[in-house]
């Protein structure tokens, strides 16, 4: 087969997950054998091409007249959503007067002016957003596809909500870098390549990169968030919450342009006990996994949690958000905590400090959460897409089954 990822326009000042996960995907599904090639054009060349995979339902509005481009050349495409409704984030997370004006404006309303003030920052229409309904604008993308590819029930679950007559939806699990589960560094240079639209490829990882060697139990010490530093992430209310404990706190990652003052808003929260780093090396940020007693990612809503996945890999305890996909990931293997509730947080870390022993991440992703497993799914998905036979891999219920070797754990 031969497949076209479709890149958003803004990947490359905007980066996230969402082109983590495209790009992890497209290497081993070469690796896999498959012609794959990435776009960020809005009329990608389709000559040959047998299936267009998009990203990332929070773009249907830039997307939408790729997906009708692809749909008139005939050419299939699926979307993978990576969708989580964010009702309960705009009114309870949001700090500052953007909080109090979501919590008081009826959703619609909100989505339009949250989409206003998206486009006035990227250059686009500010009238033009105000009159568009958001939801009617993802509902219209979603029935273009041929095939939806969630990375979870739970977010199958949510899509139901947002449009009860999806498209044939299936369920591929998203992946963790071998780099924090395995010592093979053949692994690690694969996944470590970026596929870029010019047909070149970036290398992330040089020859002779070193690791430093893992950290005994006994000498862990301090809790760790690696997470952007965006209001969505929590930053600032996992702060308030571990005060009371004085326990070392560090906090890593990259700033959204969305919101370029929420670092400083934590700064100005934090004591002596926390320290806040820049995004850092892969090197760097396995250090950090392996050294600290504790990672939590208190997010108000996390389709995966993969950073949950590659600290605990790393020997960490780890303390994830209730809200999400997080355990059907993480299963029993996490303490869970409820965003809104600064005594839950603390609650959970607590419990993970006390814990005499790491449950067993590792052996969990090894087993089920690899790339290689990811992509061998997504093509299962892709070829039964190209074949006209998708339905196969799905049921019209908000639970369907799971293209996996394995059982899916219980969503609870």
């Amino acid at each position: 087969m031969r497949i076209l990822m479709l890149l958003r326009p803004d990947w490359r000042d905007l980066p996230g997950g969402d082109v983590v996960q495209l790009q992890r995907w497209a290497v081993w599904i070469q690796e896999l054998g498959h012609d794959v090639e990435v776009s960020d054009e809005e009329h990608p060349d389709l000559r040959g091409v047998d299936l267009v995979h998009f990203h990332n339902l929070s773009r249907a509005s830039t997307l939408h007249a790729t997906l009708e481009y692809c749909r008139k050349a005939g050419v299939p495409a699926v979307l993978t959503p990576l969708y989580w409704p964010t009702d309960e984030y705009d009114c309870l997370g949001r700090p500052g007067w953007h909080g109090l004006a979501a919590s008081l404006l009826p959703t619609n309303l909100r989505e339009r002016f949250k989409a206003a003030l998206k486009a006035r920052q990227r250059g686009g229409s500010l009238w033009r957003s105000l009159m568009t309904d958001v939801f009617e604008v993802s509902r219209r993308f979603l029935v273009g596809f041929d095939a939806l590819i969630a990375n979870s029930l739970a977010e199958v679950d949510a899509l139901h909500r947002l449009m009860p007559s999806l498209p044939p939806t299936c369920i591929v699990p998203s992946g963790v870098d071998a780099f924090y589960w395995s010592e093979d560094r053949s692994l690690w240079a694969l996944e470590g390549d970026w596929l870029l639209p010019d047909g070149s490829r970036l290398r992330t990882f040089a020859d002779g990169f070193e690791t430093a060697p893992p950290v005994p139990d006994s000498h862990r010490e301090g809790v760790l968030c690696v997470a952007r530093f965006d209001p969505q992430k929590a930053q600032h209310r996992l702060i308030q919450a571990l005060k009371p404990l004085k326990v070392p706190l560090t906090l890593v990652g990259s700033d959204n342009p969305n919101y370029p003052d929420y670092r400083n808003y934590c700064r100005r929260l934090a004591g002596p006990d926390v320290r806040i780093l820049s995004r850092v090396s892969p090197a760097r940020l396995k250090e950090l996994y392996q050294s600290c007693r504790v990672h939590v990612l208190a997010s108000w809503y996390e389709t995966t949690g993969l950073t949950a996945l590659e600290a605990g890999c790393c020997g960490a305890r780890s303390v994830v958000t209730s809200r999400g996909g997080t355990r059907e990931y993480s299963d029993d293997l996490a303490w869970y905590c409820h965003p809104s509730d600064p005594r839950s947080v603390r609650r959970a870390v607590e419990q993970a400090l006390e814990a005499a022993a790491t449950p067993d991440l590792l052996g969990r992703v090894r087993r089920s959460f690899t790339w290689e497993h990811s992509a061998r799914s997504l093509v299962r998905i892709y070829e039964a897409v190209v074949a006209g036979r998708v339905n196969e891999f799905t049921t019209p219920a908000a639970s369907p089954p799971t293209c996996r070797d394995e059982p899916w754990p219980e969503a609870g």
